[in-house]
């Protein structure tokens, strides 16, 4: 059980294939449900892609997706509790107690262990819901002795499955492997700018996130490309977006005069969510906001510049990555700044 979001599973994902490798006997279902007191609907769009995801991998069986209202959660409760678990981690941080709590409703007899995390909105129901498990783990101790969540969840499968970083073959994220059915795609969206793309070098940009604060303006954005447009030869730019924004970026792009001269164009995933890592695989670079695609850059050993607050620091994305950290907002972060990081990255 975790509140899985894509991050969440390239880092995870990494343990749970390990686990299944080592006990391969083992029957892994995965509830991803966020166990929130009132579900939200825009659930939709992560069922999807971690649905898709989570299914197309081969190390896990029935997948619990995140609900849209209670009566959807009482279907899943009853659902899992017909399945007579032997053993229920829950790997995470948000809402623990809520996780706890479900995980007893889902089996009286199951040997359960979770991470605990404040806030205490409760602390007399807290108390009560985690002395019914077997065990529990501290994430908030685990934060405050590793710096990235890589090490928190490297130390937390440690601690509860005994694997380790040769069960992992030394990785920390998990390599995303898909259909080549994406790449020839991938590569047919790359061709589309013409010359085969031999002779360009492609930069892939991720300004939008699912939080406004953490968007990086277009504007901003702008200046960057023109920036970097100015000071490089035969850069090719790749401007990512979710479905509901394709339109809206693509006229962005095609009604500026200064854009629309440039190699630019507006990409999104529409039938599968493996469309975006293959796109990004294409690529030679990347510049993203504090989303999934920084640490999909991480798991695709691509070199990056990620524009993150300076609050996250446990979520900054491994391997090849320049962090550049603002103050609360990425619109704090200058264009110029950017310039100079993407060519400290782009020169190596």
């Amino acid at each position: 059980m975790t509140h899985l979001a894509i991050g969440d599973f390239i880092y995870q994902g990494v343990w749970l294939n390990a686990l299944k490798a080592k006990y391969p006997h083992l029957t892994i279902d995965i509830w991803f449900d966020d166990c929130r007191r009132k579900p939200h609907g825009w659930a939709a769009g992560r069922n999807k892609t971690l649905g898709e995801w989570l299914e197309t991998d081969g190390s896990f069986d029935t997948i619990y997706p995140i609900v849209s209202n209670l009566a959807e959660r009482k279907a899943q409760i009853a659902a899992a509790s017909g399945k007579d678990y032997d053993l229920i981690v829950f790997v995470g941080k948000n809402r623990s107690e809520q996780f706890a709590k479900i995980a007893r409703q889902i089996s009286s007899s199951a040997f359960i262990v979770a991470t605990k995390s404040k806030p205490l909105n409760n602390p007399i129901a807290k108390w009560f819901y985690f002395h019914n498990l077997d065990g529990w783990i501290s994430f908030d101790e685990y934060a405050r002795r590793y710096q990235r969540i890589t090490d928190i969840y490297a130390n937390i499968f440690r601690k509860v499955f005994g694997l380790t970083a040769e069960d992992v073959g030394g990785r920390d994220s998990l390599a995303i492997k898909y259909d080549s059915k994406y790449a020839v795609t991938a590569r047919a969206f790359i061709d589309s700018f013409g010359d085969g793309g031999e002779t360009r070098s492609f930069v892939f940009l991720n300004h939008l996130t699912t939080a406004a604060r953490k968007d990086y303006p277009w504007d901003q954005l702008k200046e960057v490309i023109l920036a970097l447009n100015q000071r490089y030869e035969n850069l090719a730019f790749v401007v990512n977006c979710p479905p509901d924004k394709f339109d809206e970026t693509n006229a962005l792009i095609e009604d500026d005069e200064q854009l629309r001269a440039l190699s630019i164009k507006a990409f999104t995933a529409i039938d599968s969510f493996f469309e975006l890592p293959a796109v990004m695989a294409a690529c030679d670079i990347t510049i993203s906001v504090d989303t999934a695609t920084t640490h999909m850059a991480a798991s695709l050993d691509k070199p990056q510049v990620a524009i993150m607050a300076d609050d996250v620091k446990l979520w900054q994305p491994p391997g090849n990555s320049l962090i550049l950290e603002g103050s609360g907002k990425a619109s704090s972060i200058t264009p110029e700044r950017i310039v100079e990081a993407f060519g400290q990255q782009y020169t190596k």
